[in-house]
């Protein structure tokens, strides 16, 4: 029992300083980050570098499995995948409120290139933006062609609710990633 309340204090102790200090930790990690994609930008990456990403993305892959099951799919595709489609079940696609705006305002057999600011749905922008909705009759079709920008102005933001990391979407190409085609579709 001693072991059990030592463990909730201690953990109790983490939560309450992350709570306090979240937006500086924040922060570093991302000054942290941006340093690493510079030294890739300007192809002076390291060994401990390209471990950093890979423990990185691995753990946004692990740790998005259950939150953000299409991000983390699409993720792992794009890094171990060998450039093949990808199809995305659409059991969240349905209900995105950002897709269902969409599909509300166009006509049967209009396509449209949607893009979105993160706080609009953070779960669909992790794994998609910037993607091709088209509505048909009696259908919705959904697909990306996935190809991270090298761009560093260019980044996603991971909110980890306590503090957020900003992540340049081109740190992932330290993995050589492959590109390829997500795609989903359901009845309307």
């Amino acid at each position: 029992m001693k072991l059990f309340k030592r463990t909730v204090l201690v953990l109790g102790l983490i939560l309450l300083l992350t709570a306090l200090f979240g937006e500086h930790i924040g922060k570093g990690l991302s000054g942290h980050v941006a340093g690493i994609n510079q030294r890739l930008q300007s192809r002076q990456l390291t060994t401990f570098d390209k471990l950093q990403c890979y423990t990185l993305y691995h753990a946004i892959i692990v740790a998005g499995m259950l939150p953000y099951p299409e991000a983390a799919d699409i993720l792992q595709h794009y890094v171990y995948g060998k450039g093949e489609n990808l199809y995305l079940e659409p059991d969240y696609l349905k209900t995105s409120p950002v897709i269902a705006k969409h599909l509300r305002q166009m006509r049967v057999g209009e396509a449209r290139t949607v893009g979105l600011k993160q706080q609009e749905d953070w779960r669909l922008s992790y794994a998609l933006n910037g993607f091709t909705l088209k509505k048909t009759q009696g259908k919705a079709e959904l697909s990306q062609y996935i190809v991270f920008s090298r761009n560093p102005r260019i980044y996603t933001d991971l909110n980890l609710y306590l503090f957020t990391v900003r992540i340049p979407d081109g740190l992932i190409h330290a993995l050589e990633p492959t590109p390829f085609i997500v795609y989903a579709e359901w009845e309307l």
